[in-house]
This record gives structure tokens, sequence and C-alpha cells, in this order.
């Protein structure tokens, strides 16, 4: 588990530094800390998003909305039609939400230097 919060956390690194390139064509403090709290933000509720779809809060949603799609088709049920979103996602949210922390905790750090 480590590895793979390692792995993400280098990944959103590279990524900042990319888009700091791209964007403001050199690389600061500054841009960093901005660039950093936003990919970190992003990433973030996207590992919330996977938390909340695996926990079961959307199967009621999902799977009201397939069998009106299904009715709206005309089309049979299938072997995937009576399964819930939350067993139908497969992804590890737990390392994307702790890389995406050390990647904040990066961003304060670097801000506590900027201030002082």
């Amino acid at each position: 588990m480590l590895k793979r919060v390692t792995i993400f956390a280098v990944i959103q690194e590279i990524l900042i530094f990319f888009i700091m390139l791209t964007f403001y064509w050199q690389i600061s403090l500054l841009y960093y800390i901005n660039v950093s709290f936003i990919v970190a933000a992003i990433v973030f509720l996207v590992g919330l998003l996977l938390y909340v779809m695996q926990s079961g809060f959307f199967d009621l949603i999902h799977s009201g909305m397939r069998k009106v799609l299904r009715r709206m088709k005309r089309e049979d049920e299938n072997e995937f039609a009576n399964v819930p979103l939350s067993e139908l996602m497969h992804v590890g949210y737990v390392s994307l939400l702790l890389s995406s922390l050390a990647v904040l905790a990066t961003s304060f750090i670097a801000l506590a230097f900027y201030y002082y």
C-alpha cells in the first residue's frame, strides 16, 4: 500500500511540474504552491467520490436509472442488470486519498517556507 501511495504521489508531483512548465514557463515556489494545491484537491475529491460510490450511496439511483433506460430501449435483462454499482466499482480509493494528502502536506510546507 505504501508503494502505491508513493507512486501516486510521484505521479502527482510530475503532473504538478508539467503543469507549471506548461502554463507558467518557469518553476517558482508560489506557482508550485498554487498548482500542487489544485492537483491535490482534485485527486482528493476523486478519491472521495470513489469512496462514496463504493459505500453504496448511489446503488438505488444506479439501479433505478438502469431499469428506466432498459424499459425505454425495450431491452431484456442481462447478467449485470441487478448488480449494484458498489459491487461494480473495485478501485482502491485509500491510496488516492493518502497520496493527495501527502501532496497537500507538501503544499502547506512550501506555503510555510514562502511566508517565513
